[in-house]
């Protein structure tokens, strides 16, 4: 089983082309590894070699032209570590002497049979694999000295009896010795008394193990200064176990142990200080390291020091959280100046907003560069609760903003904090300038009733204030505005107030149109009042005593005349003052019992009343009862001789089995003036309608279910 050279190229040098043919073929056979490639003269030979790689020569010794010993002397001049087998059939002691003295790999003298190509094979595999190793070996060697010249860093060489073999050039430089002036020498010119214990427990460790052994010690320069080494040794042994050397890279932190020491001294300083300070407090290195934390900061963290102290932010928090936090450290000391920013910090598991307050921390000591921070020192103020606020106020501040009327956000004295446009429209002006500056609204408010009913918002003692302001628009001249004002809580508590308001001048306008209109139609209702009625009542007692004392056709028409002009005009009362709102006059009304005090029988001789309610409703009695007697009337007069007065889904109903109304006609019946009784005055169902509106209820007329005229009335309070 040959070892795992992968692909060996193989040229074959005889001038008998047969046997090259025939050699290559078996040793093909014998190794599936080699690529036989052959040439009939040391000429060719040395062409080949020149063309392409070769692994190992083979060649045969007594060739025309040069022979074998001239063709290795020739492949040593280009090639001194080649392989080189010498296979001939001339065998002497002479010809070997001149191989060996000529650099040959190996000698074989060809045999009978075909045994030899097998220990040809063996010879071949054999001097590749040791010419590969020992190339690997010297690249390897390459490689490594390479590395140590030019690292960075100290690198010191022992032998096994700690004896300094090499010294690079950035050990020089550290030590102050040349690499000569150490060569020869151990550790021991190298180290203080100080550290002498040390460094001999730790050389000790290496010559009985192997691996790696870390220490910091004192050490001197040529000079005879003193310096402080991080030191990491490690021992490198071969295959059988043997020590072949000692490494030990080294590098002066000198400068970072004094750092480190005077950081342990401002940590003890501002420890003293700031260890009972209630706002937590720490302090990293430029590594990002724990140096320092308050007791505020690891009770909040539920940490102690060991748990924290010379631990970063990764060790601490999830990599988000942690690359946001160093990123913040990070600019502290590109900036060389103190950051105030927001983080974000996972506490019990649970992320918190904290302001920090970063300050850089710079060395008391003698530096070469006083001015650079070694170290950033930080306060964590807990601003979750005040930053869900402000995400809270930016809602109501998008609401406020998309609001489809006049709206704000006042603050505690009243100044604007949020205008959205239609506000800004009203004034005339922008958002921004309306922004900080004083409502003219709040100062009405307080000035309005009793008691600051604005500090009431604020306090949250009021849920409401409403009202109107007659105000002086930039643009638009006097105009009435109505508004709303609410506080403006969060969680809890209150921050500030909204404002709504709408313009409602010409509302306003149209309700003192009204308002006249209702006088005219009072004080026209007081004349006929008094100044009709009591002529009409004149005029029919006096047709009465006519009658009684003459007889004439043309009286009893006069006094139908006279009746008729006396029913109109208590509609036309009863419509002008039914339509007022019912407000604080309503009682609880059982309408079963009021349906049968309105029922005449006396009337409505040839009908019947049917009561199918229980239901007890919160009305106005005397209007609801005007309001039964209309529909009651109306059903007898329109050939009714079953009426009914039911009960319906949210109210009640009166219902007849006379003819109906036609579908087409079933809104005109509520309007004032229409009848399709000649005798009838056409305003007894618009009385019902302004009864039932200013209840807040509504009516309308349908089918019966006994194919007569049905109406309902909904929206009825019950008791």
């Amino acid at each position: 089983m040959y070892p795992a050279l992968g692909t060996i190229h193989v040229l074959h040098v005889d001038d008998e082309p047969d046997f090259t043919a025939m050699a290559a073929a078996f040793l093909e056979r014998e190794d599936d590894r080699f690529e036989v490639e052959t040439a009939p003269s040391a000429r060719e030979g040395l062409a080949r070699l020149a063309a392409g790689h070769v692994d190992c020569v083979v060649s045969d010794y007594d060739m025309a032209g040069q022979n074998g010993i001239e063709f290795l002397e020739a492949v040593r001049e280009a090639h001194p570590e080649l392989p080189f087998v010498l296979f001939t059939g001339k065998g002497s002691e002479e010809v070997a002497s001149e191989a060996i003295s000529a650099g040959v790999t190996d000698y074989l003298q060809k045999e009978t049979g075909t045994s030899q190509y097998t220990l040809l094979a063996n010879r071949i595999v054999n001097a590749v694999e040791q010419h590969r190793g020992r190339v690997a070996l010297a690249d390897s060697e390459k490689r490594l000295s390479l590395f140590i010249e030019q690292s960075p860093l100290g690198v010191l060489e022992y032998n096994e009896d700690f004896e300094i073999v090499r010294l690079n050039g950035a050990g020089e430089e550290i030590l102050g010795y040349a690499e000569e002036e150490l060569v020869g020498e151990t550790w021991e010119a190298l180290v203080t008394d100080a550290s002498y214990e040390n460094v001999d427990a730790v050389t000790d460790a290496l010559s009985e193990a192997t691996g790696g052994f870390h220490s910091v010690d004192e050490n001197v320069r040529k000079d005879g200064t003193h310096i402080v080494c991080e030191w990491h040794n490690r021992v490198v042994t071969d295959e059988d176990g043997s020590v072949v050397a000692v490494f030990s890279q080294f590098q002066d932190v000198t400068e970072r142990t004094e750092r480190e020491r005077e950081l342990e001294a401002t940590r003890r300083r501002l420890e003293a200080i700031l260890e009972n300070t209630t706002t937590p407090m720490f302090m990293k290195d430029d590594e990002g390291r724990y140096v320092f934390v308050n007791q505020s900061h690891r009770e909040l963290f539920d940490v102690d020091d060991e748990e924290i102290i010379g631990r970063t932010d990764y060790d601490l928090l999830p990599e988000e959280m942690a690359d946001e936090v160093t990123a913040n450290d990070h600019a502290v000391f590109a900036r060389n100046e103190p950051i105030e920013t927001e983080e974000r910090v996972s506490v019990d598991g649970e992320p918190r907003t904290f302001l920090s307050t970063k300050v850089p921390i710079y060395d008391t000591g003698e530096r070469s560069d006083p001015d650079e921070p070694v170290a950033v020192f930080g306060v964590a103020v807990d601003i979750t609760e005040r930053t869900e606020r402000e995400r809270e106020l930016k809602r109501y501040e998008s609401l406020v903003n998309t609001m489809q009327e006049a709206a704000c956000i006042y603050d505690a004295d009243g100044r604007f904090e949020v205008v959205n446009e239609y506000l800004a429209a009203f004034y005339g002006t922008t958002r921004e300038e309306l922004v900080g500056q004083q409502s003219g609204l709040v100062p009405h408010v307080r000035a309005e009733g009793d008691g600051d009913r604005y500090q009431e918002l604020l306090n949250g003692e009021r849920e409401a204030v409403c009202g109107e302001l007659e105000v002086e628009l930039r643009g638009h001249g006097p105009e009435t505005l109505e508004y709303r004002l609410t506080p403006l809580r969060i969680d809890g508590d209150v921050e500030g107030v909204i404002g709504v308001a709408h313009e409602i001048t010409s509302f306003r306008e149209r309700e003192r149109e009204l308002e006249r209109q209702n006088q005219r139609l009072d004080s026209f209702a007081s004349v006929v009042s008094h100044d009709l009625r009591n002529p009409l009542s004149v005029a029919d007692g006096r047709l009465e005593l006519a009658m009684e004392a003459c007889t004439s056709e043309h009286l009893p028409p006069a006094a139908r005349a006279i009746r008729r002009s006396q029913t109109l005009v208590e509609d036309l009362l009863t419509l002008a003052r039914e339509g007022e709102r019912v407000q604080d006059t309503t009682t609880p009304v059982d309408v079963a019992t009021l349906a049968a005090e309105c029922w005449d029988p006396a009337v409505a001789s040839d009908a019947a009343l049917v009561v199918e309610t229980e239901r007890t409703v919160r009305a106005d009695r005397g209007r609801l009862q005007q309001l039964l007697e209309n529909l009651l009337t109306n059903a007898v007069d329109h050939g009714g001789t079953t009426v009914t007065v039911g009960d319906y889904p949210g109210g009640f109903y009166v219902a007849d089995d006379g003819p109906g109304i036609p579908r087409d006609e079933r809104e005109r019946v509520f309007e004032a003036g229409y009848s399709t009784d000649p005798e009838g005055t056409g305003f007894g169902l618009a009385i019902v309608r302004e009864i039932a509106e200013a209840h807040g209820w509504t009516v309308r007329a349908t089918d019966g279910d006994r194919g007569g005229a049905r109406f309902e009335v909904t929206g009825v309070d019950d008791v």
